[in-house]
Formats: C-alpha cells, structure tokens, sequence
C-alpha cells in the first residue's frame, strides 16, 4: 500500500464514523436538550476518568477535520513526487497507521 493509500484508507475508515455522529448530535432526540458541548458532558459523566477527558476533546467535528487533513496529504503526495520523503506527511502518515491499527 502507498503512503497516499494508506491516507486515504484512514480518511475512508474515519470520516464516515464521524459523519454518522455528527448527524446523530443534530438530530437524535436525547441530544436536544443539552447545550452544543453535550459530546464533552456525555462521555465524562459516562464514563468517568481520564479516558472520558481525552474522548470529550474528540468530538465528531475533530474527527472530520482529520479525515480533510488525510484527504489533502494523499492529494500533495501525488501531485509532488517525493512529497513523503521529505518529513511533509510524516505525522499524517503516523495518525493514517494509528486509526488503521484499530477494529
């Protein structure tokens, strides 16, 4: 697999799940009474810990960015030969691996 490839796998793995929530905010019913920062409240009065903190600065919107962010690191690799090879998608590269690595 080209590193484009596996930016875009990630992107491909990632923005839908994000959309999915995302829409689910926006309308699901349980969400309306709550204020816009619910996602943060949900996941610290769920779960609690460290863990619900780290999973509350992750809303569905972060998640979308990613997948933007991924989309446009492939596009820059094909479009400039060698683009990979010179640190530009190393960290992009890194979080393509990371969100492929999970079921």
């Amino acid at each position: 697999m080209t590193p484009a490839n596996e930016l875009r796998a990630a992107a491909e793995k990632l923005r839908p799940l994000a959309e999915t929530a995302q829409h689910d905010l926006e309308t699901a019913d349980y969400w309306k009474p709550y204020p816009s920062d619910a996602w943060a409240h949900g996941f610290i009065n769920g779960l609690g810990g460290p863990s619900s903190h780290y999973a509350a600065i992750l809303p569905p919107t972060v998640g979308l960015a990613l997948a933007d962010w991924l989309d446009f690191e492939a596009a820059l690799i094909e479009r400039v030969p060698g683009a990979e090879l010179r640190g530009r998608t190393e960290h992009a590269l890194a979080v393509a691996r990371a969100l492929l690595a999970q079921p």
